[in-house]
């Protein structure tokens, strides 16, 4: 049995599937190769398994890149390559029994030629946004998600089968540091607020409120700020928006623009309060319940719209003026979302164990593969 797994968007997928990959090259007579079109995805790759103690026999497999794809990398236009490098390398997935992958452009390999083997899905992230390739998530015959409101979703939209969908648990809980998924210690420094924005145009908040974020917090000298973006926000980007948000360091806010702790839970586990518009990285932080603020200078009409649900779970901030008060009370006011964040949490990522994810996710790719597959039930679709 021989599969591949396909890594050909930035390190933060890795975290998603490394825990998978290395479960499934330990059962015997499989075989796991690994296509990596970023060397900084080499290296992620390497470090969570050192730093987890994940072993399994993996090998590493090379992908073509055309000159084209490599020009559109240096010009940032980075799902534009993707898209090629996938299309130049069908003939090589096409011998595989399996190619599994986190991302749902792969999709298209059925529409580039793919046809022998199995397409598999184990979805990264766990949030709520509406986006626009999600109907390629009908091109994959197996479907591997964190929790029963994302399977229901699936099967709302018909997007997928209850046969094709499988709750496992996340992945990447699997792939940081077990600390991070617990209870921390008692701090002993100044409360940290983590402003993670996203990227999406007409629905990120930096553009219109990162100022005034930044004055607020000063304003209250309570917090320390950690701006820690969505890194998809430096794509299409030549300096401009790094420069945007150096402009505002200093005193009590920092900036991580590129290290692993923006995608290996480092942030959201050392921070008290988290501030952001529509990141999934939100259900990572949620994982311990604790206060959020929502910002929405676009005057999203969100309420009641599934696809930020999310934005039930603190206060939601559509003026600047109401920054600072919304910052200031957003300790006192968590216990009017405490119990939905709880509930939230458990629709998102299941009732299984924590961790453990991964080996779920193998055997459920295993036994497919082998024509094991049961029905287990799914949850209803509300």
């Amino acid at each position: 049995m021989r599969i591949a797994f396909l890594y050909v968007a930035e390190p933060y997928q890795c975290y998603h599937v490394a825990a998978v990959s290395s479960a499934l090259s330990q059962f015997p007579n499989v075989s796991v190769t690994e296509f990596v079109s970023f060397p900084e995805t080499a290296q992620h790759l390497e470090a969570i398994r050192r730093d987890n103690n994940l072993g399994g026999n993996i090998e590493r497999g090379s992908l073509k890149m055309s000159r084209k794809a490599a020009l559109l990398r240096r010009l940032r236009r980075l799902d534009a390559e993707r898209e090629i490098v996938m299309r130049e390398n069908v003939a090589q997935l096409e011998q595989f029994d399996a190619v599994v992958a986190t991302e749902y452009s792969a999709g298209l390999l059925r529409e580039m030629g793919l046809v022998r083997p199995a397409l598999i899905l184990i979805q990264h992230g766990a949030g709520d946004r509406a986006v626009n390739d999600e109907h390629l998530i009908r091109h994959f015959d197996l479907s591997l998600v964190s929790g029963p409101k994302i399977a229901e979703s699936f099967l709302a939209k018909k997007l997928a089968t209850a046969t094709q969908t499988r709750i496992i648990g996340y992945p990447k809980f699997d792939a940081v540091r077990k600390e991070r998924c617990q209870e921390p210690s008692i701090a002993t420094q100044k409360p940290v607020a983590l402003y993670n924005p996203h990227y999406k145009k007409g629905l990120s908040s930096y553009g219109r409120f990162l100022h005034p974020l930044v004055n607020a917090v000063n304003q209250l000298d309570h917090y320390d700020l950690l701006i820690a973006p969505h890194i998809k926000i430096f794509h299409k980007d030549f300096g401009s928006r790094r420069r945007l948000f150096k402009s505002v360091v200093g005193g009590r806010v920092s900036l991580d623009t590129a290290s692993s702790a923006l995608l290996d839970m480092t942030h959201t586990a050392r921070a008290s309060l988290y501030i952001g518009d529509v990141s999934s990285q939100v259900y990572e932080f949620l994982i311990r319940p604790r206060p959020c603020v929502f910002l929405n200078p676009h005057g999203v009409a969100w309420r009641d719209d599934p696809h930020f649900r999310h934005w039930t779970l603190g206060d939601v901030v559509e003026r600047e003026e109401d920054i600072l008060p919304a910052l200031a009370q957003a300790e006192s006011r968590h216990v009017l979302y405490r119990a939905r964040q709880e509930q939230i949490i458990h629709e998102t990522f299941g009732s299984q164990p924590r961790r453990g994810a991964s080996y779920r996710a193998a055997q459920s790719i295993r036994e497919f593969l082998r024509g094991e597959f049961g029905n287990a039930p799914l949850p209803a679709v509300a």
